[in-house]
């Protein structure tokens, strides 16, 4: 009996009370293994544990093995790992959650950040350097309250971005025998490009397969994928329930 974990989906990252930094992923490449598994594996499978964000694609097939677990951001989604690993014995973990690569570190309307700049070199008895102006943009005094709604009134309003966590390089940190499937995706680049990427991945973070997509080849019902190890291209898929079925024969 196997215990997986699927992620799903996007993350959301808070701008302010309302506004949020989010991706175009839908979670149901997530949610097609999940119903694939439960169709075809059922009874090889103790739980699977889905984490998603609350708006994400939910498996259709219903089973008490599926665990429901619901994020918001980054940070909520590594908690939510640490705490599946902490309390179950997880053999598979199929990362196929897109994970914002941004989240907003502060917003500052234009002019306020103008004037502190003006003024730090106004006073300043020194030729202003580019690491001088840097802390300025790393830490303005004049941020705006992000913990309530920002006025729609604001003509230059700015957001500042910072990189969020890479979650597939604290995986096997957590649990270092766990089988690891992570997930690629570049758009309109050759089929070497990607594969040499999607490698490059699958080394860096100890991922056992990667499931390396081309963007400009997803729609339509289509989804072209293929899937890798560390020996090479095991299989080319053409949609999600071939991606589905392809990992189901992988890892079962």
């Amino acid at each position: 009996m196997k215990n997986i974990i699927i992620t799903a989906g996007p993350t959301n990252e808070r701008i302010d009370a309302v506004m949020k930094i989010t991706n175009m992923s839908t979670g149901s490449l997530g949610s097609t293994i999940a119903d694939t598994f439960l169709k075809d594996k059922n009874e090889e499978i103790e739980n699977i544990f889905f984490i998603s964000n609350t708006m994400s694609k939910k498996p259709e097939i219903k089973s008490e093995k599926l665990k429901f677990i619901d994020i918001e951001n980054t940070q909520n989604l590594i908690d939510a790992l640490k705490n599946v690993f902490e309390n179950n014995k997880i053999d598979i973990i199929i990362h196929s959650s897109a994970v914002g690569d941004y989240a907003g570190k502060y917003v500052v309307r234009a002019e306020d950040l103008i004037e502190e700049i003006m003024e730090k070199i106004n006073n300043s008895k020194k030729d202003i350097t580019k690491e001088d102006l840097m802390k300025i943009f790393e830490n303005p005094k004049a941020v705006c309250n992000n913990s309530t709604k920002i006025s729609s009134n604001e003509p230059h309003l700015m957001t500042m971005l910072t990189l969020t966590p890479k979650v597939i390089s604290k995986i096997k940190e957590m649990n270092k025998d766990v089988t690891l499937v992570g997930f690629k995706l570049l758009e309109g680049v050759t089929k070497e490009k990607l594969y040499d990427v999607a490698s490059t991945l699958r080394a860096k973070n100890n991922a056992d397969f990667v499931v390396a997509n081309d963007l400009s080849k997803i729609g339509n019902d289509k989804h072209w994928a293929m899937i890798i190890d560390k020996d090479g291209i095991k299989c080319e898929c053409n949609t999600k329930r071939e991606i589905a079925e392809a990992l189901e024969k992988i890892l079962f």
